[in-house]
Formats: C-alpha cells, sequence, structure tokens
C-alpha cells in the first residue's frame, strides 16, 4: 500500500479517536443541563427556556462528531444476519461496494450542511423558540462531524482496499 495512504489512515483514526473521546463526554454536559433543568423546575418552580434546546445541541454534537469515531470501531449498525460468518477479503470486498452508497449519502449531508451553514450566516438564523439562540456554531459543529465522518469513511476503503489485496494497514 502506498506511503501517503497509511500516513492517511493513521491520521484520520487518530484524529478521528481524539474527536470521537471528547464527544464522549458531551453526553455528561447534556445529563448535567437537563438535571439542572429538573432541580429548578422541582424545586424552585423555575422553568429554564433554554435547557432543553441547549440540550438538544448537545446531543446534536455528540451524535455527529462521534461518528467518525464509531465508524472506526466498528460501532454502527449493520445487517449481521451474513456478515458475520464472511472472511475478512469478503467483508472487505462487501464494504469496498457499499462505499460508494455510504459516499452518496454523507456527500448529500455535506451539502445540506453547507447550504445551511451559508443560509444560517447570511441571514444571522436563530432558533424558532422563545429563547431564540443563534443556531449558525451548532451548523459549524454539525458540518465539522460530517466532514470528519466522510474523510473516516474514505479512510476505511483504504483500510479494505489493502484487506482485500491481501494486505494490512497499521
Amino acid at each position: 500500500m502506498i506511503k501517503a495512504a497509511k500516513a492517511y489512515v493513521r491520521y484520520m483514526d487518530a484524529t478521528s479517536r481524539i474527536v470521537g473521546k471528547f464527544a464522549m463526554f458531551l453526553i455528561f454536559a447534556m445529563v448535567a443541563i437537563l438535571l439542572f433543568e429538573t432541580m429548578a423546575r422541582i424545586i424552585f418552580n423555575r422553568s429554564q427556556l433554554w435547557s432543553v434546546e441547549m440540550a438538544q445541541f448537545f446531543m446534536a454534537a455528540y451524535y455527529l462528531l462521534g461518528g467518525g469515531y464509531t465508524l472506526l470501531i466498528g460501532g454502527h449498525v449493520r445487517m449481521d444476519l451474513l456478515y458475520h460468518r464472511w472472511s475478512a477479503k469478503k467483508k472487505a470486498l462487501i464494504d469496498i461496494i457499499t462505499f460508494f452508497m455510504t459516499l452518496l449519502y454523507m456527500v448529500v449531508l455535506l451539502y445540506g450542511g453547507i447550504k445551511g451553514l451559508m443560509y444560517s450566516i447570511k441571514y444571522n438564523q436563530v432558533s424558532y423558540s422563545s429563547w431564540a439562540p443563534p443556531v449558525t456554531p451548532i451548523k459549524i459543529i454539525m458540518l465539522i462531524g460530517i466532514t470528519l465522518m466522510l474523510l473516516q469513511i474514505v479512510a476505511e476503503l483504504i483500510k479494505d482496499l489493502a484487506i482485500a489485496r491481501g494486505e494490512e494497514i497499521k
């Protein structure tokens, strides 16, 4: 396998691992916000306008920033009825075929994310809630997560190509 491809895979795996480990902690921030809201509502009878929407922002960041890491560790859902019985080479060949469908999906998602971000910046878009926070920051985070997952998908393709050729990238 080409040195540049091996370097790319190592770099993307490391990046996905670092971003994924960071994203794991976002769930604690989301839980803290929701716990604060529950306590404020029950104990002080003071519901917060911002809490549920902020928790949703954290959940979106958690979900999208963790996508590349989930792909790296093989954590995405797949139809495993036959897949687990196949050899590594056959799995790699099937993954190469499905790569193109996944790539198409991610490119469409990236295109929509870019268009949404441009709209958000152009019109200073805010959420349609009574709190009305700007949505540009979360759209930027979402776009970063989509981009990182797209780059990790390419790294997985390189690994699958190596396995299909009888090589392995470490």
